[in-house]
């Protein structure tokens, strides 16, 4: 069967180009074109959807059936985001079990896990809530107040630390670095949130205070993570950088934040003020951010809560909503499309209920999978028509990433050779972590060489090849159509000679 595929495959494209190599050998030039497929899910590493879960508190955006999560195509991990003081109920007793249940289910299941620990939140239906900032910080005489909006409120309201505080600062040291001494570097983790500042762990006070901080104060917290997660991605909200109180100032924390690895995340896409002020950059309001962490890094696209999205009428710009009044035609997927663009994300969210979303948006669901981070399309193989057994022989590909970030980690290129069940394998360095998006660095041809071993019996082999992550353990899937695999999901190319 795979045979036929293969011969079929030369004879569909005319592989047999007389093209002479270095004035003897003939060439095969295989044109790969014709079998690309780019609508078909790839779930690859190091990319992907994620799912709030929890969010806000332990029981928001519960996943109602399992499948629901394990059949969105290309689901990545789970994104906790909780208030302090659910894990730190009091000084130094920490309640791990609330997320080691939802680690341990998930990560048996495939999933990675990334977090964010928030120190405000704006709700009060819970003790956890109003103080996520425990209770007993305030109680051992860390400064704060109640705040909702930029006006104090009543005992009743969400209580909010001065962020540069000296004892809530003792504080919090202790609980990162027992948090980053049970969960850093672990292999299940994707990313860690700079999440102790601001209202939701978002960098901002909007909700609450109002109070701007100095780059110095906001630094501290930077510092604070930077300390004691020293293997994990960290990653901070870009309101971190808004917020600072000297605007001339955001360049240099900008710059501060990169130095020291520190990648973006986007929590606001589609919000209605967003909307309104920076559609032309579909609502993302500081794209130079991301412009220089995503060369380096990954970065990370938080839709606002998509059920919020709907009832506003900014999904499909129903009338009366922002998106009709300020979204020049476009609808919530164009915005989705377009700010995943612009912030070059790999880790894209929906912020809300799996099979609503996936029910609302099937085809989109496997669009944007495929678009955010990175995804390769082959052009060309050109390789000897005749290997030479214990010769050097050079095989050229001409790749191209269409999405929209590069990947971050180095895949190998395995070469194979098949004849029956014998098999060669050649190892290689593929240099994908050079393929930036085609929109910046156009195509990128790359070069590799292969020594056919000597013991190597001469014959006609099939040409076959695939990229793997070693990190993960797993395939690197090509936008080419299924058939070209194999049982062990290696793309027949083509068939060649090896000779003496």
């Amino acid at each position: 069967m795979k045979e036929n595929v293969a011969a079929h495959h030369m004879l569909k494209l005319g592989l047999f180009c007389l093209l002479l190599m270095q004035g003897s050998a003939l060439c095969l030039e295989i044109d790969m074109k014709p079998y690309w497929n780019d609508k078909i899910a790839l779930e690859n590493p190091h990319k992907g959807w994620y799912h709030h879960y929890p969010d806000n508190h332990i029981n928001k955006y519960i996943i109602r059936d399992d499948s629901h999560l394990l059949d969105l195509p290309g689901m990545d991990h789970i994104y906790i985001r909780l208030a302090w003081a659910y894990l730190e109920p009091q000084e130094g007793k920490f309640n791990w079990d609330i997320i080691d249940d939802i680690i341990n289910k998930w990560t048996q299941k495939g999933l990675k896990i990334s977090f964010r620990i928030s120190c405000k939140e704006t709700s009060t239906d819970r003790i956890e809530q109003q103080f996520a900032t425990p209770k007993w910080v305030m109680e051992a005489g860390a400064k704060g107040d109640y705040y909702r909006s930029g006006k104090q409120v009543g005992p009743d309201g969400p209580w909010e630390p001065v962020f540069d505080d000296p004892v809530f600062l003792e504080k919090l040291e202790n609980f990162i670095q027992a948090f980053a001494q049970r969960y850093d570097g672990k292999p299940w983790i994707r990313y860690i949130d700079i999440g102790s500042f601001g209202d939701w762990g978002e960098g901002h006070t909007h909700s609450g205070s109002r109070i701007k901080y100095d780059i110095d104060q906001l630094k501290i917290h930077v510092d604070l993570y930077r300390k004691y997660f020293l293997q994990s991605q960290l990653i901070i909200s870009d309101g971190f950088v808004w917020h600072v109180k000297n605007p001339n100032d955001r360049d240099p924390l900008h710059r501060y934040i990169l130095n020291q690895g520190i990648s973006y995340r986007d929590d606001s896409i589609l919000v209605a003020g967003f909307v309104r002020n920076n559609m032309d950059t579909f609502s993302v309001r500081s794209p130079e951010l991301f412009a220089n962490a995503y060369r380096t890094m990954p970065t990370v696209l938080e839709l606002q809560h998509y059920h919020a999205i709907k009832r506003d009428g900014n999904w499909v710009g129903q009338p009366g909503s922002s998106l009709l009044k300020y979204g020049k035609g476009k609808s919530g997927a164009d915005v989705f499309r377009g700010s995943l663009k612009v912030l070059h994300a790999t880790y894209i969210g929906y912020h809300g209920d799996a099979h609503e979303w996936l029910t609302d948006n099937p085809e989109l669901t496997v669009e944007l999978l495929n678009r955010c981070g990175y995804w390769y399309f082959l052009h060309h193989v050109d390789i000897p028509d005749t290997l030479r057994i214990g010769s050097k022989n050079t095989v050229n590909m001409v790749w191209e990433n269409r999405g929209v970030a590069p990947a971050y980690y180095p895949y190998v290129l395995t070469i194979r050779l098949a004849a029956g069940r014998k098999t060669i394998d050649f190892k290689l360095q593929s240099g994908n972590r050079r393929w930036m998006p085609v929109s910046t660095d156009g195509l990128h041809r790359e070069k590799y060489t292969v020594t056919i071993p000597n013991e190597i019996p001469p014959g006609q082999y099939e040409l076959k090849l695939k990229l793997h992550s070693n990190q993960e353990k797993k395939d690197v899937l090509l936008a080419l159509d299924p058939d070209l695999w194999d049982g062990e999901k290696y793309y027949t190319v083509a068939k060649v000679r090896v000779e003496k």
